[in-house]
């Protein structure tokens, strides 16, 4: 059963009434199902007829407890700060359930993370490499460590969500592999634990992670015919999901038959790290309708959330599903566009959009915004900080407050000269 569904033409979470919910919870507010996200993390790791570790990618949701959640399946987190570092302890992580990924690692950050005793560094640099040394030799410790490579492949994604090209900023050029392996032998407090690679996000075919994969495979070959000890894998994440009916996104299936039938013989540990892959589709805007305006080229849909709220579909140009509350069967069908308040043209989550009619005070849902919503949300417009929800069955708690303006004042003051 769809855990976001109409029940008796009336659109639910689980098993709550969204229309009820809002009429307790201000809206805008996001909420997300339980039920989607344990969903997702079983069948992803029921899908490998090999041993597996997943490292949920939390940048795609740092809330703590879509984190709790994931860590009581079994999952480690991956994290690219020092304060996503901090979150996931909060949130119950152990230093050993940590892999600390992305670029421009502070020596603050790094001395934090090695304090915590996190499970491995994936490293971009030659630098970032030597600074991990330092420290850790300053804290009298042996640092885990993996070298991220770029392998030069094109993901065929979004221009801004591609890592693995040669002209990213992300990880070590392929081909100075055995030198950079070297340089990282001879760091007395270093321990080279094993290799990374991540090409980028909403992957929709396996051929650039078959290609990835595969120059992946020949590296680490190598690396051990000259005496280097790889005793892991890390894949990083990127499998996409489906925002519309009409996209054909390999099955968890698929993509597991993939990489076992890469590293299923090698006698590697294979780590991945998926992140919108697991929450995406457990998410929900709930927007209110605030005004219908008619031009002479357009009927624009006025909601209260804005692009503060949810940046993905201007910022990365996504579709979203957008759904009334109430299923308006034997309505016309009208196009809109469906926007925010904020003083911006690219305030916008839909355009020339297909809906069934609302009015003024009608509550919306927009879908699949689980993953890359609250977590690039700000305060643009001095708007506030709206709450999160999570629902199991027919419960639900709010998991993040609203944050009023009045609160975010509070963090201000007034120069003693003005």
């Amino acid at each position: 059963m769809n855990p976001i569904e109409y029940k008796n033409n009336q659109l639910h979470i689980e098993k709550i009434n969204i229309q009820e919910l809002s009429n307790s919870n201000q809206t805008p507010f996001y909420c997300y199902s339980e039920e989607s996200i344990i969903n997702q993390y079983d069948g992803l790791y029921s899908a490998f007829d090999m041993d597996i570790k997943i490292f949920y990618a939390m940048k795609a949701n740092s809330n703590l407890s879509i984190i709790k959640l994931l860590l009581n399946k079994g999952s480690g987190i991956d994290v690219v700060s020092g304060g996503e570092i901090e979150r996931a302890i909060r949130a119950g992580a152990k230093g050993k359930d940590i892999i600390y990924s992305g670029i421009g690692k502070t020596d603050e950050e790094l001395n934090y993370a090695i304090e915590s005793k996190v499970h491995c560094i994936n490293v971009e640099s030659q630098s970032e490499l030597i600074r991990i040394n330092d420290i850790s030799k300053s804290l009298g410790v042996k640092q885990n460590i993996a070298i991220r490579i770029n392998p030069d492949v094109d993901a065929k994604t979004h221009i801004k969500i591609t890592t693995g090209m040669a002209e990213n900023k992300f990880g070590i050029e392929y081909d100075y592999t055995e030198s950079i392996y070297k340089i990282a032998a001879d760091l007395k407090n270093i321990n080279i634990a094993g290799i990374s690679v991540h090409i980028g996000s909403q992957i929709t075919s396996l051929k650039p992670f078959k290609k990835a994969y595969t120059i992946m495979y020949d590296i680490i070959k190598n690396l051990r015919s000259i005496g280097h000890k790889i005793d892991h894998v890390d894949l990083g994440g990127g499998l996409g999901v489906s925002y519309t009916t009409e996209e054909n996104i390999p099955t968890f299936k698929e993509y597991a038959n993939l990489i076992q039938s890469i590293f299923g013989n090698a006698d590697i540990k294979v780590y991945i790290e998926p992140g919108r892959l697991l929450v995406a589709n457990s998410g929900l805007l709930i927007t209110k309708v605030t005004d219908v305006k008619t031009t002479t080229q357009k009927t624009f849909i006025i909601v209260d959330a804005a692009m503060n709220d949810f940046i993905r579909p201007t910022l990365y140009g996504s579709y979203h599903e957008i759904l009334p509350i109430k299923n308006n069967l034997g309505t016309s069908n009208k196009v809109y566009d469906i926007v925010g308040p904020i003083c911006e043209t690219g305030d916008y989550f839909a355009k020339n959009r297909k809906m069934n009619s609302v009015k003024i005070g009608s509550i919306i849902a927009i879908k699949s915004v689980g993953a890359y919503g609250s977590v690039q949300s700000s305060n643009y417009n001095s708007r506030p900080q709206i709450a999160e929800i999570l629902v199991k069955d027919d419960k639900y708690e709010i998991i993040r407050e609203r944050v009023e303006v009045k609160d975010l004042i509070k963090q201000e003051k007034i120069a003693t000269w003005l």
